[in-house]
């Protein structure tokens, strides 16, 4: 057995190593594990390790071993859950998130958004709003919190909050997106369209579903040439999607720009070997308009 400066020493010598040799590196801390079984520092440095290798299932073994001799040690329960989660083990992580004691904000944040990601969408949403009592100008509980009661459709709250948000962090991008879904909700077509134009300002839509949201907004407020755009970035980002080519090729029809909607429509078949019902009306109407 080491003695704790030999055993310090070992890890700082495995640190640097693992810039140049991590394979080795490991080895080092391996053996120290081996000849220091009751020490947990080795073990959680050999986790530490491979968590930036995102060895995640190796680095929550090495933590688990070390919070059996260290069973109160809630930053590595905190390590642990957040390495879960890293994994996409949201049920587990919450394990380990409600075995700290007196959790702070960002254990209470971090368990909300693996509720989120489970689709526990109102648990998710309380504990936004009991955080709130706490902290009231962090951008990203806002997010969050409106994020799930929008998919609880409670949009009249989401609209409150948004509000609330705006008071408190001012203009923010995302907040923007949220904004332009909840009045597209609402029907309230040009703040919407607003909002949409607005984020774009900045980088386009990511989401397919935002797309299509965005240019009904266009539409719904009477400037339907101004859904072209984003819904050709759309389709470039996602050329499965069967919405976005109806929407864009009925528009490009409409704006009797007809050689660009039979381009989109022979892209579309690339795609889709069988056309949707829709797709294949707008063909019919394209045949009858002529080349």
């Amino acid at each position: 057995m080491l003695a704790d400066r030999d055993l310090h020493n070992l890890i700082l010598r495995a640190e640097a190593l693992m810039k140049t040799n991590w394979i080795h590196a490991v080895q080092l801390l391996l053996k120290a594990v081996e000849e220091n079984p009751q020490d947990p520092s080795p073990l959680i440095a050999l986790g530490d390790f491979y968590q930036r290798r995102q060895l995640y299932a190796k680095a929550v073994k090495s933590y688990q071993s070390a919070l059996k001799h260290k069973p109160g040690d809630d930053q590595l329960k905190l390590i642990i859950g957040n390495t879960l989660f890293a994994q996409g083990e949201y049920q587990l992580a919450i394990v380990y998130y409600d075995q700290i004691s007196n959790p702070h904000t960002d254990v209470r944040y971090n368990k909300a958004l693996a509720l989120a990601y489970l689709g526990k969408n109102r648990e998710s949403i309380a504990i936004m709003k009991e955080l709130m009592n706490v902290i009231d100008n962090n951008p990203f509980i806002y997010f969050l919190l409106i994020e799930q009661l929008l998919r609880v459709e409670n949009y009249s709250e989401a609209q409150q909050y948004i509000a609330r948000a705006e008071a408190k962090i001012g203009r923010h991008r995302h907040l923007l997106l949220l904004k332009a879904l909840t009045y597209a909700h609402f029907q309230y077509w040009l703040l919407a369209l607003k909002a949409f134009m607005d984020f774009e300002t900045s980088g386009a839509l990511s989401q397919t579903e935002h797309v299509l949201v965005y240019a009904e907004c266009a539409v719904k407020s009477g400037m339907p040439a101004l859904a072209l755009a984003p819904l050709e970035r759309g389709i470039e980002r996602n050329p499965y999607s069967v919405g976005l080519y109806e929407e864009l090729v009925r528009l490009l029809i409409q704006q009797k720009q007809t050689d660009k909607a039979r381009q989109y429509l022979r892209q579309a078949k690339r795609y889709f070997p069988l056309l949707s019902p829709l797709l294949q009306l707008l063909q019919s109407r394209l045949g009858r308009l002529g080349e």
